[in-house]
């Protein structure tokens, strides 16, 4: 069977190939969503079989092509809006449908915390036994916890534990002995008696009977203390046994020692041929996964690229000295204003694009960490990769409506180049923030504040710069990480290096009637004179572009952290036992 049989099998098996389009009335039971945003859609059919997961591997070949997303029958169940409004899925159709998604990829384990509970029988039924044909047809361990099954439920476990109050054993190994030891210790189950009923009766407490409650403790620690006897006399009968172990000669020693070091490296490398291809997979699909989402915001992405487009025929209706001839020393400042507007419009629209996205994406993103099925690392680079070729194209609609409207020196492919990386470390800068805040709500409220700072203070002022001031040590830190003011400074170093005025000379009385509108810039002669008075005399554009990309780097590794330190945190049962 393909991927789509087995997901089909198994929604069958559950009773939920019917259910679609449906509204789930809670949607903090699948994924632990935000109570303040009363509405979300969800594309279910990024529900796939991760190749290559951490700790579970795909469907064998013969089940299932790994690595490709299941199809209409997954779909057809979980394409739906989710909202906190209308009646929607009932409470078991989503314990069921949950038992669906663990089971649709292979676990190496399988883990369920009283998986019947709020199904009425028949659908209790069929859920152990799929979790029972799962354990046998797949070789997965299978461990549930259940609470009075029925007999049907009771006669598809093949083992299983009693639990008393308190912690105490008082059963654990074959169903079909259970019955013989408890009638051989005394507690013999009556005829036309649910033995699971029975059992469960046996360590059960009266707590409103003083009486019956003393009798029933009594009888739980002869039920314990039985069980620990079986345990010591079972253990004790393999004391006696000796296993036989055949003598070696040395050539022997020798050759086995040989063998044995040949096939250690072999399995090494077969390891890290494995641990490479499972890596390079789970990025392919994290990419795919992420472009087909990209794909599917066609309005968003329409209305993106008619707001770049926009926007740019206004900057060039604002700044109309900045011609197509020759430059103009009274242009200085509206090149300065109008590579500033361009720097600071695609880093804020690619930001908040990304707080929004990254941090409704959050929750997935930490359910399947959970789950172990990729690495933070994996997800992030997936990620930038994906939405750079949107950004790319919104900033060449960008640019070269800019360039084709105004009288810009910079060539249309620096342009494009300075405001792509600028849109990648706005987009880490998103990430950053999404991964360490909680919800979309907080991912807003701290991105705004940190992007009004970073544009405050990564603006050039055209009137120059005095360098006999100093900035303060924690405004030139916050200047450092804003990327708007390293992708500001390349354009205007590389629109102004070697940049010669077309008017000509315009004497002293000229320079003096500019001198209230432009300030020092009002005398200089040539574009290396502004980089002076800007303080960027020294400055060069790949040095400038090298430090983008490493702000880059720094908030991917921001990112990263906030992914792997900043999701829930668990009890380490062993350690506090």
């Amino acid at each position: 069977a393909n991927h789509k049989e087995v997901a089909h099998n198994i929604l069958a098996s559950l009773g939920l190939l019917g259910v679609a389009d449906r509204r789930i009335g809670d949607r903090t039971k699948l994924d632990g969503g935000d109570e303040g945003n009363s509405r979300v859609h969800i594309k279910w059919d990024d529900l796939r079989f991760w190749p290559g997961s951490r700790r579970r591997r795909p469907f064998s070949n013969s089940k299932c092509n790994s690595g490709v997303r299941t199809g209409s029958a997954v779909s057809k169940v979980t394409d739906g809006v989710m909202t906190r409004k209308g009646g929607g899925l009932s409470g078991g159709e989503r314990r069921r449908l949950s038992v669906a998604m663990e089971l649709i990829t292979e676990p190496k384990i399988f883990l369920a915390d009283e998986p019947t509970t709020g199904l009425d029988s028949a659908q209790a039924e069929k859920v152990v036994a799929l979790i029972a044909k799962l354990a046998k047809d797949r070789q997965v361990p299978s461990i549930c916890t259940l609470h009075q099954p029925k007999t049907s439920i009771w006669n598809l476990l093949d083992t299983f534990i009693l639990l008393a109050p308190g912690g105490k054993m008082c059963y654990a190994g074959d169903r079909s002995g259970a019955t013989e030891y408890f009638k051989n210790i005394g507690y013999e189950c009556p005829p036309e008696t649910n033995p699971a009923e029975y059992f469960i009766d046996l360590v059960s407490i009266d707590t409103e009977d003083p009486v019956k409650a003393a009798a029933d403790t009594e009888r739980i620690d002869f039920l314990h203390h039985q069980f620990l006897d079986s345990c010591t006399a079972t253990i004790l009968s393999y004391d006696d046994v000796e296993m036989w172990t055949p003598p070696e000669s040395g050539s022997a020693s020798r050759m086995n020692k040989y063998i044995s070091t040949n096939v250690s490296f072999s399995s090494k490398i077969r390891k890290e041929m494995t641990r490479i291809s499972n890596t390079i997979n789970r990025f392919a699909s994290l990419l795919q996964r992420s472009l087909r989402q990209n794909i599917r915001n066609t309005s968003v992405n329409v209305l993106r690229f008619g707001c770049s487009a926009m926007q740019a025929v206004l900057f060039a209706a604002i700044f109309k000295s900045v011609r197509d001839d020759k430059p103009l020393t009274k242009s200085i400042a509206d090149r300065v204003a109008l590579l500033t507007y361009a720097v600071v419009n695609m880093s804020i629209m690619s930001l908040m694009k990304t707080l929004d996205l990254f941090a409704r994406e959050r929750f997935v993103v930490t359910r399947e960490q959970m789950r172990h099925n990729y690495y933070g690392f994996e997800y992030l680079l997936a990620k930038v990769v994906s939405e750079m070729p949107l950004d790319t194209a919104y900033v060449l609609v960008h640019g070269a409506i800019l360039k084709q409207l105004t009288g810009l020196r910079t060539s249309l492919a620096t342009l494009m180049k300075t405001l792509s990386l600028m849109t990648v470390s706005s987009v880490s800068l998103g990430f950053a923030i999404g991964s360490l805040t909680s919800s979309v709500d907080t991912a807003m409220s701290t991105g705004v504040p940190i992007m009004v700072i970073f544009m405050i203070l990564g603006v050039i002022n055209p009137s120059g710069v005095n360098l006999d001031d100093p900035p303060m040590p924690i405004m030139e830190l916050l200047k450092i990480a804003s990327p708007i003011k390293w992708a500001i400074e390349s354009l205007v170093v590389a629109e102004f290096r070697d940049m010669a005025f077309g008017e000509k000379e315009r004497g002293l009385w000229g320079n003096l009637k500019d001198l209230p509108r432009m300030g020092a810039l009002a005398m200089v002669r040539n574009g290396n004179e502004v980089l002076e008075n800007l303080g960027l005399g020294n400055a060069k554009y790949s040095q400038l572009m090298k430090n983008l990309g490493i702000l880059s780097c720094v908030y991917l590794s921001m990112s990263w952290l906030g992914l792997a330190f900043g999701g829930p945190k668990f009890i380490d049962i062993a350690a506090s036992s």
